[in-house]
């Protein structure tokens, strides 16, 4: 049996027609040709379908979907399932609680974007979808991030780094490269703040590089990496992630935001616009791994007071 033959049957039930002859006078066929439908024999045209579509009060891209399946070489049928359920689960999307076909409008968008190999998220869904990627990490995350104080007490944190220690204990090995500059570090507030969020990281398993702008700046190989970047569209201050070297995330744009709506709000920073790629290019042009092996200008940290020794090394060598 066909599975367009339980629907020929149901017309049959509905209208009480007693023979492939009743069903083919209906259907404004042949009585051979709705013989043959009915068996499976046949694969109904486009305008057959939409008229048994309509006389079962159904959406004809479902009785479209189904026949094109029956056409299709056995390789790509799996696929022609796969259009045939997401098509079913639009059609019963409940309008109610007004989550759920907003949730599946956003699926849409996201499957439309597929085909070009990269996915661009905004606002909320933009810190979301980062902490969604560390949680589907199997084996490595390179990262490297010059908005570092992201991690102090903004909106991305305490989320962002507590999937990236479950990740840790589950054996991904993270690498993060933070880059701070000298401007920033002439300011003792910030030396403590770059001193908590290495600590932080390193505490949840992660293993903690940092760079100084000023020095990572002499190197050609880094700024042609910041260079195609750029070219992709990443923001100034870059942020990027390349995960099991087969995705790379990167923000494109930041944002900040008044949080509270009593008393004096407090300002934090969001990404405004995330981008994900999984484009053989990109991966190949854009992946942080090699910053790692920079070890010139490169260090890992830790503790502290290795820390402020490197940082005093670079402070006597810029006086």
């Amino acid at each position: 049996m066909s599975e367009i033959s339980p629907y020929l049957q149901a017309i049959k039930e509905r209208y009480d027609l007693g023979s492939d002859y009743a069903l083919a006078e209906k259907l404004g066929i042949a009585q051979p040709d709705a013989n043959l439908i009915r068996r499976g024999l046949k694969i109904p045209k486009p305008e057959i379908c939409i008229k048994i579509a309509k006389l079962l009060d159904k959406n004809p891209v479902e009785l479209l979907l189904i026949a094109q399946k029956a056409k299709a070489p056995s390789a790509a049928k799996q696929y022609w399932t796969l259009a045939l359920t997401a098509v079913d689960v639009m059609l019963h999307v409940p309008k109610n609680p007004r989550y759920i076909p907003r949730k599946v409008e956003a699926i849409g968008r996201e499957l439309r974007q597929l085909e070009t190999q990269t996915l661009t998220y905004e606002g909320a869904e933009a810190n979301a979808e980062a902490v969604r990627l560390v949680q589907t990490a199997d084996r490595s995350i390179d990262a490297v991030m010059e908005r570092w104080n992201i991690w102090k007490s903004e909106a991305l944190y305490p989320n962002y780094l507590l999937a990236n220690q479950v990740a840790a204990k589950r054996g991904v090995v993270i690498r993060r490269l933070l880059v701070l500059t000298k401007e920033q570090m002439q300011q003792e507030a910030v030396v403590d703040d770059a001193v908590q969020v290495m600590d932080d990281q390193h505490r949840s398993g992660i293993n903690i590089f940092y760079g100084f702008r000023e020095q990572l700046d002499r190197s050609p190989a880094f700024r042609r990496f910041e260079d195609d970047y750029r070219r992709q569209g990443a923001a100034t201050d870059l942020n990027a992630a390349m995960f099991d070297r087969e995705i790379l995330i990167f923000s494109q744009s930041y944002g900040q935001m008044e949080l509270g709506v009593l008393g004096t709000p407090t300002p934090i920073t969001m990404i405004n616009q995330l981008q994900i790629t999984w484009k053989p290019d990109l991966l190949r042009d854009l992946d942080p791994a090699p910053l790692f092996d920079m070890t010139r200008y490169v260090f890992e940290y830790s503790g502290p007071q290795g820390f402020r020794t490197e940082l005093a090394r670079l402070k006597k060598a810029s006086s």
